[in-house]
This record gives C-alpha cells, sequence and structure tokens, in this order.
C-alpha cells in the first residue's frame, strides 16, 4: 500500500501541498452541492412542478365542463393556452439532466392524461391530448426551474478559484524559500565564491537558513584554516629543500650527493601534493569548450616526458567536445594516467558517450593492479598501497582524493574495476556538457 501512495503521490513539495489543499476543498463542495441538491433544489423543483400541474389540471377540467377555454382563468394564471384542432401524433421523449427528469416524474403523478412536455430556452410547453382536441400550454420557465441554485453554483466555484489562485501563490512563495535554502545548501562547502542568501518565508524556514549560514560560517572558517596550514607546512618544506640545495653545492662526496638528490625529489614530491591539496578546496576555475582527444594528446605527450617507457594509446572520436574546466579535468585525468605509468608498460585511454548524456573516460593498464580489499580504500586521503617505511614510489597518497572530490564536484564520478589486460581500468563518468 504504501509503494502504491508513493508512486501516485507527486514527488515535488508544491504538488503535495496543492493536493492538500484541494482534495478537502473538492470534497467539501461536492459534499455541499450534493446536500443542497438533495434537500433545497429538488424539493423547490418538486414544489413548482406540482402549482404547474395543480394550474393545467385547473385548465383540462374546465375545458371538459364547458367546452371552451376561459380566458379570465388563463389571465389570472399568466399561461399562454392555445386549442389544437387536428391531431398530431403521441410522442413521449425522454428528459435530460436531473431537473427535466424530477419535473416529468412530478407531473406524471398529477397528471391524468397523456401529454408530452418540451423544454424551450425561456418557457416550458405541455401539450395535453383528450378526445378530440389538444390543449397546448406555455408557462415561463422560471414556474418550474428556480434559477438561484445556478448563481450559487457559480459563485461556489469562482468563489473557490479566487481563494485557490491566492492560496497557490503564498504556497509558491513558501515553497520557493525552501527551495533557495536547498540550493544554498548544495553550494555551501563547495565554493568560496557563492552567492549571498537571506532567510525568507515562514518562522520554520528562517530558522533553517540561519542555522545553514551559522554552518556556513563554521565551514568557510575551517577550509580557511586548512588552507593556511597546508600553505604554512608548504612554505616550510620550501625553505628545507632550498637550504638543501645550497649545501649540495659545497658537497665533494658524489654518493651523498646522489642520497640528497633522491631525498629531494621526495620532498618536492610531496610538496606539489601539499599545494594541490590546498588547491582542491576552490574548484570556481572559469570552464570552456575543450576538444577531448586534443586535451589528451597534449596529456600524453607531459606523461611521455617522466615515463618514456610506457606505451599510452588512445581511442577516441576527434568530433568530441566538452566544456569543463581544464585545470580540473587536467589534475583528474594527469594523476590517473601518472599513476597509471608507474606501474604498468602499456597504458589505453578509450572515450565513449552513452545514449543518457554521460561522458566515459576508461584508463586501463596491464599493471600488477588493486587488491580486492583496498579497492575501497584507494580513494581515502594519504591512503597508500605500499604502507612499509621504505616507500618505493613517492608520493602523499592524496591524488587520488583530489581526483574523486573534483569529480564529484562536476557531478560525475571515478569507478575501480579490473582492466582486460589484467591491471586496473578507472571509468570517470562525467555529465556530456556539449561544446
Amino acid at each position: 500500500m504504501k509503494l502504491i501512495a508513493k508512486k501516485i503521490f507527486p514527488k515535488r513539495i508544491l504538488l503535495r501541498l496543492l493536493l492538500i489543499f484541494f482534495i478537502p476543498l473538492i470534497c467539501i463542495q461536492c459534499l455541499a452541492v450534493f446536500l443542497f441538491y438533495d434537500r433545497h433544489w429538488e424539493k423547490i423543483t418538486t414544489r413548482f412542478a406540482n402549482i404547474a400541474s395543480n394550474q393545467v389540471n385547473l385548465i383540462i377540467e374546465d375545458f371538459e365542463k364547458t367546452g371552451i377555454l376561459n380566458d379570465k382563468i388563463i389571465r389570472g394564471l399568466n399561461l399562454n393556452v392555445e386549442l389544437i384542432d387536428e391531431k398530431i401524433e403521441f410522442k413521449v421523449k425522454k428528459p435530460k439532466g436531473l431537473i427535466e427528469k424530477n419535473i416529468i416524474k412530478t407531473l406524471n403523478t398529477r397528471i391524468n392524461k397523456k401529454y408530452n412536455i418540451e423544454f424551450k430556452k425561456n418557457s416550458v410547453s405541455i401539450s395535453v391530448y383528450l378526445k378530440e382536441n389538444i390543449i397546448r400550454i406555455s408557462l415561463p420557465k422560471k414556474y418550474l426551474v428556480s434559477e438561484t441554485p445556478l448563481i450559487l453554483f457559480l459563485w461556489i466555484i469562482i468563489s473557490s478559484v479566487i481563494l485557490s489562485l491566492v492560496a497557490f501563490l503564498f504556497m509558491r512563495i513558501q515553497v520557493r524559500a525552501i527551495t533557495r535554502l536547498a540550493k544554498f545548501s548544495n553550494e555551501v562547502g563547495t565554493t568560496l565564491n557563492s552567492k549571498r542568501f537571506k532567510p525568507e518565508g515562514a518562522v520554520e524556514i528562517r530558522v533553517a537558513g540561519n542555522a545553514v549560514l551559522k554552518m556556513k560560517k563554521r565551514i568557510d572558517n575551517q577550509l580557511k584554516d586548512q588552507t593556511y596550514f597546508l600553505a604554512g607546512i608548504s612554505h616550510d618544506l620550501g625553505t628545507i629543500i632550498t637550504r638543501m640545495k645550497l649545501q649540495l653545492e659545497l658537497i665533494t662526496n658524489l654518493s651523498d650527493i646522489k642520497d640528497i638528490k633522491n631525498d629531494i625529489n621526495a620532498m618536492q614530491v610531496l610538496l606539489n601534493e601539499y599545494l594541490e591539496y590546498t588547491k582542491n578546496i576552490d574548484t570556481s576555475e572559469k570552464v570552456k569548450s575543450i576538444n577531448i582527444k586534443k586535451f589528451l594528446g597534449n596529456l600524453i605527450i607531459d606523461s611521455k616526458k617522466n615515463f618514456p617507457r610506457t606505451t599510452i594509446n588512445i581511442k577516441c572520436n576527434y568530433k568530441i567536445n566538452i566544456i569543463y574546466s581544464e585545470t580540473n579535468l587536467y589534475r583528474v585525468f594527469s594523476n590517473i594516467l601518472n599513476n597509471a605509468c608507474k606501474f604498468a608498460k602499456e597504458v589505453s585511454i578509450e572515450v565513449q558517450i552513452t545514449n543518457k548524456n554521460k561522458l566515459f573516460i576508461n584508463f586501463e593498464d596491464n599493471g600488477p593492479g588493486v587488491p580486492e580489499k583496498m579497492k575501497n580504500k584507494i580513494f581515502r586521503p594519504f591512503f597508500k598501497l605500499d604502507s612499509s617505511r621504505n616507500l618505493n614510489y613517492p608520493g602523499s597518497g592524496l591524488g587520488l582524493s583530489i581526483a574523486k572530490d573534483i569529480v564529484a564536484k562536476m557531478g560525475g564520478s571515478i569507478n575501480l574495476t579490473e582492466s582486460k589486460k589484467g591491471g586496473c581500468c578507472f571509468s570517470v563518468v562525467l555529465p556530456y556538457k556539449i561544446g
């Protein structure tokens, strides 16, 4: 039952509020109309029909006694009566609507003669069939049908439409306040340059908005403290590296120089990754149209400089253009590609586009791969596969964490699976924004 209700009811809050408002309103109006018709309108119509049938019977009885139409009675009743000598075929017409059915039902119980009734725009004509004549009696329609209920129904409908429109406008204002709060909440933590937000709407929505503003302020302070902290570490490491480089110029033992250079390279890698981590806090770079094959070709050229022995192949349609930040894409793809080149001798890159407007960039290699129990931890900050003290490869373990964070802020994801070549397959999935 709950599943059926979830499928039937709308997902948006505005539509749900409209249902909450309109369903009781429509039910109450339908009940009021039914009770009014059953208690009031039907009784009035029956009473009018009884009076009209009495008038018809009076004219018929007087005609049967005297053989002529009494003008005095006709004028007193304010009716139009005519005598038809020729015989007209008797046809029973089916009533249309509840009002006509109710009138005919009442007349059938009061008039004992054959008759036909014809409902016109402003009048009602009753033709009574006698032995040798036909008497046609025309009376105003208001004698049988009350116009007050129609005015009442129109007033109910018009007033309901006006009130519903006013209620819709007020609900829309409240929903707009909730929507703006939700949009602002999604921006909190993703960029330092979020738009200014002012709480609005009901008291509860304003309280929630003020709570989000306080939370944003705390997050901004934490991000700034983190930035200053990492920037200080980078500055201190840079100072040490500079001093070590100066000391190298004074050393004459070649073996000592080689060891110090290796340490410097490792520290330089750590320094660069720490700097990349600080840059990742704000991803508000400008976007532009990028030819994906040309972009990946330049990326491969840069990777070849550091890994000349690794074979890198690419499979991509040259016409694919996307709109993204070039800096962010370079940080993501270069990190994945360089990691693959460290552990593999052959790397292939394939670009695909699905029918759901998703862009897949797959990086496959023939390296040793990642153990199954490590796949859930590979994207954690500072995580390394080689946990020994003497690391085989320099690095801080922040690269994949930064890449995943950037891709998530672009609305995509990174997935790790086993490659057909025996190594790893990193699949970057991004919304396909045509450039």
